[in-house]
Order: C-alpha cells, then structure tokens, then sequence
C-alpha cells in the first residue's frame, strides 16, 4: 500500500472495532457462529481479562489451536500431519504478526494472554486492506478513486458477511475476494500472462490453494480469442511450471531434504475434489450429510445450496436489482468498470466450487455468487457522480449487510423486521435523490 492509503489501516481498525461492539456487545444480532451444532465448529465463548472478573465475548473455532501452533511457532507447518502445511505463505503472515504484537507487548513491558487472538485480527484486517488496496488500483486506471470512495470500498468489504464474521477467526476464508481482487488487477494490465505473474500467482497458491482457479480463469480471458491456436496452448504449458514451481520447491524441500511427507488435510481428510478420481473408479470414501460425492449429485445440492444462499443476502440482491433498474429506466446504464471481469471470475469460481464435494452451508457458493454481489455494489457506488447518492447506497448496503447473521444459521427465511424497514427507506431516499438529479439536468 502506498503511503497516501496506509492511513486506511488504522481506519479498518476502527471499523473492526465498530463491527464488534455491534456483534458482540450491542448483541444487534444473534453473534453465533454454530447455533448448537458441533460440527459447525466456531461457538462465542466468555474469555476472562487476566484475574478480573470482567469478561468479552469472542469467538472460538475447533480448529484454532493448529492454526494458533503455526502461528505462534512457524516450525510446525512442515510437521508431518499439520492440517494447514499446505497454506505456508497464509500461516507464515499470521506468525509474523503474532511476533510483532508479542514484541511490542514485551517492550511495553504488558502481560496480556490474547496476544494470538489480537494478532489475528490484525492480519485478518492486511487482508482485507490488500484487496481494497488492489481493488482500488485496477479501478484507477480508469477513473479517479476519491479518499471517501476508498473509504467506502473498506466499508463494503468489511460488512461482507465473510469479512464480517471472518476478521475474528484465524480461519484462511478471508482470501477468497484476494484472488477475486489479482485476477482484476491482472486483467485490467493491457499484457499477456508472463512468468512473472504465473511466479507471483504460484507463490500465492501457497496462501490459499484457489488461487490456482484465479490463475486459469485469467489464463482463458486473457487467450479468450486465441483458443484455436496452437501457440496458445504451448506458451501458457510453458507457464504452468512457473505457477507450480513455488510449490514444487516448497514440496520438494519437505520431502526430499526434510525426508518426510506432505500432507493435505483438504484432500485427503476432506475428500474435497478428490472424491471425482474415486467417483470414476466407482468408490465411495467420503461420507456425511454435507458430502455430495457422486454425479450429478454434487450439482444437485451445490445448487441447493446457493438457492439458499440467494435468500441469506436476499436483501443485498434486492438492493443491486433496484439501482441496476433504477440506472436502467432513468437511462443511466453506461457501462459499468470490471463488470466484464466480474462476471468472469464469478461464474469461474462457481464453477470450481461445483465440484468440491462438500458442501456446508452457505460458504463455498459465497466465494463466488456472495462476493460479486459485494463488487457489484462497490462498481455501483464508484458509478455513481453524486457524493449523496454514494453515501446512500454505503448506508443502505451497510444496513443490507450487518444484520445477516453467520452462514451456519440453521434455518434461512426472509423475514421483514425493523433494520430491512430502515434499508427500503434508503433505497428510496436514493430513487428520490437520482429522479430529482435527472430532472435538473434536463
């Protein structure tokens, strides 16, 4: 990040901060991460401030002590059955903040026994602040990006729910808009894929392993026109090593010099995507109620899952309807930036996830469907010329979005209260506010 934006750091502090005293304070909304199912994984647990009898509220993941272990110790991640060896690069970011807090908790001279905890949040937050960052360079190029439009882009990623609930977990689900934001970036780059973007796309497989479907869905845009030559498929074979060459070193390393295994906790505790060689051989090793391991009925519940889905941000898809037909009728549906790419990534990734093989609820259609939703309203709102008309669809999106609770709820219904009442009044306040706009111009 630049200088001029690294302000913006501190800022997502506060609006993290803010996010919290909501959840889990003002308690505004259920802040639950399991409702009473263990497999669910996360529950909001009572942590005690030192020997005080005061308490807060935070979350607690089943599987937060192995990521809690690579972060407070790098060594373990080439431990032979570590369930994240293969997120090097996402756990080595989580260690050097876990050092950095510690260290300056160690010169301050202040004993604090959620140094982890805070660490976490703070990485998650460079996440987040990265792909604002790499959002806000790939739309430059094209139009002037105002500090308050920087703003609102933070604002918008951080009340996603993935961002929303994500930011207090160590869990690794927070790059799935970081490879959504590359691919932008490097689609918007008037250049051909090179080696050193397949290296940089590569070394962030290491981060987060569907940064290999980003990669190739920008592979087939940028060779869209080109899939009847032969050269094509030649050159971008050539820069497949490149890509898997980070992970190549990084294997070989643990096998061949370490002398030990590698291990892939995804495929081979999971059964994610691995379940399609076993299918073909007609075996069946992976069961459960989310485990949809044959054809077509991994399709079959992937889309019932993102019909469930469509009805968890009913109301942000209702907002996006509403301002792309508000934009249509009062003739203002010029085209949008990264609409085109937008598009691409999304229905890439949708794709992809088709083919997990395991499907909790909500998530895996919401690295796709869920976050274009999110780059919709931020395309729309940087469309916009009127800085009221901005500031009402952040309000309006703000309160779409914040009241949503987590993914894992149970059971998904529409249901009209208070704060959707207060999103409708928003959205009409912007209708009132474009027709008024349009008859002066005329």
């Amino acid at each position: 990040m630049t200088f001029k934006k690294i302000i913006f750091y501190p800022v997502s502090i506060l609006i993290g901060l803010f996010i919290y005293y909501l959840l889990f304070r003002l308690n505004i909304i259920n802040p639950d991460y399991s409702f009473g199912i263990p497999e669910n994984c996360v529950d909001v647990i009572n942590y005690q401030i030192s020997d005080s009898s005061n308490f807060f509220k935070y979350p607690f993941s089943c599987d937060q002590e192995m990521y809690y272990s690579g972060f407070e110790n790098f060594s373990v991640v080439i431990s032979e059955t570590y369930n994240y060896q293969a997120r090097p690069l996402y756990i080595l970011g989580g260690s050097i903040f876990y050092q950095l807090v510690n260290f300056i908790l160690n010169i301050l001279n202040i004993e604090f026994e959620y140094t982890t905890q805070v660490a976490i949040f703070l990485y998650q937050l460079l996440i987040v602040n990265s792909i604002v960052y790499i959002l806000y360079k790939s739309l430059s190029r094209h139009v002037k990006i105002s500090n308050f439009e920087y703003f609102s882009m933070l604002a918008l990623v951080m009340i996603n729910p993935i961002y929303k609930w994500g930011i207090f977990v160590p869990s690794h689900q927070t790059a799935t808009l970081l490879l959504i934001a590359f691919f932008f970036y490097y689609s918007t780059i008037n250049i051909p894929v090179n080696k050193n973007t397949a290296l940089i796309f590569g070394l962030f497989f290491l981060f987060h392993r569907a940064f290999l479907i980003s990669y190739l869905a920008l592979v087939l845009y940028k060779n869209i026109n080109n899939l009847l030559k032969r050269k094509t498929y030649i050159e971008n074979t050539k820069l497949l090593f490149y890509f898997l060459l980070p992970n190549l070193v990084y294997e070989s390393f643990i096998r061949f010099i370490l002398e030990r295994s590698t291990y892939d906790a995804n495929t081979e505790y999971w059964g994610q995507f691995i379940w399609i060689f076993d299918f073909v051989r007609g075996k069946v090793r992976y069961e459960s109620e989310w485990h949809c391991v044959t054809i077509p009925e991994n399709f079959i519940c992937y889309l019932t899952d993102f019909k469930k889905m469509i009805m968890y941000i009913a109301f942000p898809v209702l907002l996006i309807f509403s301002i792309y037909l508000l934009n249509y009728l009062l003739r203002e549906h010029q085209s949008y930036l990264l609409i085109k790419e937008s598009i691409f990534i999304s229905v890439s990734l949708f794709a992809f996830w088709s083919l997990i093989g395991w499907y909790p609820p909500i998530r895996f259609n919401f690295y796709s469907i869920g976050h274009f939703a999110t780059i919709l309203l931020i395309i729309f709102l940087i469309n916009e010329q009127k800085t009221i008309n901005k500031a009402l669809i952040l309000l309006a999106s703000f309160s779409a979005y914040i009241f949503i609770p987590h993914w894992n709820i149970p059971k998904i219904e529409i249901v009209i209260e208070t704060y959707q009442v207060i999103t409708i009044i928003l959205l009409l306040s912007l209708v009132i506010s474009k027709i008024y706009e349009k008859r002066n111009t005329q």
